[in-house]
């Protein structure tokens, strides 16, 4: 899937209307374009890794980076989705912080910059399942965030001509006496991200976000019950967001967090959630898309993409019943899916 060609069609015609508007109509804040003569470079987005010694998932990860290594042109960095590590809602505290320390060594060990993202695993105890006192003083980002010698939890940088964006959609409540977090970005991010676009004066940008500012489950699954706001899939302040992304033309915002591959444009912005590098948390691809990530190429002011797989076979353990039943429905679909493709090439009814 392309901007690219989609963008110079809807370009040439822009063009077109354009010189024949009068000039209160002409768009008085035109994107700007790279300056100079910028190379074109990739990026990757690599997000729901769940880096854990459970069903072999480090040794997954491995792998996941090492084809990540392999790629041509070499990537100039990684933009990391969140959920990085497994698990900080659910897990004891020594169990996670080796989760974190075996995704940062792991990711290190690429040799290619990346950039965190907070995901909802990613912060510790902010769950009613939690492993850890609600005083322990790294309950919360912090823990993460200080292993990882990541700074703020939201920030932007830039790179050959482009802006890029990445926030943190795990918004803290409850208190102390029950630290929890919602899906939103929250006023004060919202207004520091209006701003630094505006800094960013029109340079192509792209945002990334792990939850989700559009996930369409309860269309997919044809679920008349399922809500469009569902109170944990999405962000429960994306129009705010959205409006601020169409402001200021940003191409894209990237999304995680389902582990399932969606793409959708609107009003010129294009929301992309990648396929979760872990799969279905190492256990398969039951949830529906394999496990993988998106590699993007930057030439000029345009932006195109492709979704790429690494085989994974999945190392289930003893207690992984639920995984195993998951997992054979799963496989059973997809064969009742290739009869039915035969049967019907064949034009047998």
């Amino acid at each position: 899937m392309s901007i690219t060609r989609r963008e110079l069609i809807g370009g040439l015609s822009a063009a077109g209307a354009a010189a024949s508007l009068p000039e209160f109509l002409k768009d008085p804040f035109p994107a700007v374009q790279p300056s100079g003569q910028v190379e074109p470079f990739t990026f990757v987005h690599l997000t729901d890794m769940h880096v854990t010694r459970k069903r072999k998932g480090d040794e997954g990860y491995r792998k996941c980076i090492e084809t990540l290594r392999q790629l041509k042109p070499r990537p100039a960095f990684i933009l990391m989705g969140g959920d990085m590590a497994f698990d900080g809602n659910y897990t004891a505290k020594s169990e996670f912080e080796e989760c974190v320390r075996l995704y940062k060594g792991i990711t290190d060990a690429s040799g290619i910059p990346y950039y965190n993202c907070m995901g909802n695993h990613d912060a510790l105890g902010w769950s009613s399942r939690r492993k850890v006192p609600v005083d322990d003083p790294d309950i919360g980002k912090k823990m993460i965030m200080d292993l990882l010698g990541w700074k703020k939890s939201y920030y932007s940088f830039d790179h050959g001509g482009w802006h890029f964006v990445v926030l943190d959609s795990i918004f803290p409540v409850g208190g102390k006496d029950n630290p929890t977090y919602e899906p939103r970005i929250g006023p004060e991010q919202l207004e520091w991200l209006a701003y630094d676009l505006g800094k960013a004066g029109g340079r192509p940008t792209v945002a990334v976000t792990h939850i989700a500012a559009s996930c369409n489950r309860g269309q997919l699954l044809g679920d008349p019950n399922y809500k469009a706001m569902d109170g944990s899939m999405v962000l429960w302040d994306t129009r705010e967001l959205r409006i601020i992304l169409e402001r200021h033309k940003v191409k894209a915002l990237l999304q995680g967090h389902s582990h399932n591959i969606e793409e959708m444009r609107y009003h010129g912005v294009w929301y992309l959630t990648s396929a979760a590098a872990s799969g279905a948390w190492w256990a398969g691809d039951w949830v529906g898309s394999p496990p993988g990530y998106t590699v993007f190429r930057c030439d000029g002011d345009k932006l195109s993409w492709e979704h790429v797989e690494f085989s994974w076979e999945p190392r289930l353990e003893e207690a992984d019943t639920l995984e195993r039943k998951k997992l054979d429905e799963f496989q059973a679909f997809r064969r009742e899916q290739q009869r039915l493709l035969e049967k019907e090439r064949a034009g047998i009814r």
